[in-house]
């Protein structure tokens, strides 16, 4: 997959606040992956796995900032790690949603 064709293929109300055309899948990747496994759908989420890897999916989820409980829950169990691993969970701005 191209990278100019990575956004193309996600669904267009996840950048809603953002102009599309400005995001580059290489220099903006903790923006897309914690996006996309936060809001975006199956087949969105498909689509950014495939294209960045386990790996860097899961290391932009550990240090994303912003994250929900659902969202933690989920990839903590995704990756069998402890929610206290993520970055979001330890932040004490964000526990009231937890």
């Amino acid at each position: 997959m191209k990278s100019s064709t990575l956004i193309d293929q996600l669904s267009g109300f996840l950048f809603w606040d953002v102009d599309p055309s400005g995001i580059n899948p290489e220099t903006h990747q903790q923006f897309i992956i914690s996006r996309i496994m936060e809001r975006g759908t199956l087949a969105d989420v498909k689509a950014v796995w495939n294209y960045y890897g386990a790996e860097a999916v899961k290391a932009a989820l550990l240090n994303a900032a912003d994250l929900s409980a659902k969202t933690i829950s989920f990839f903590a169990n995704q990756f069998n790690l402890p929610r206290e691993a993520f970055r979001a969970f330890r932040n004490p701005a964000n526990h009231w949603t937890l």
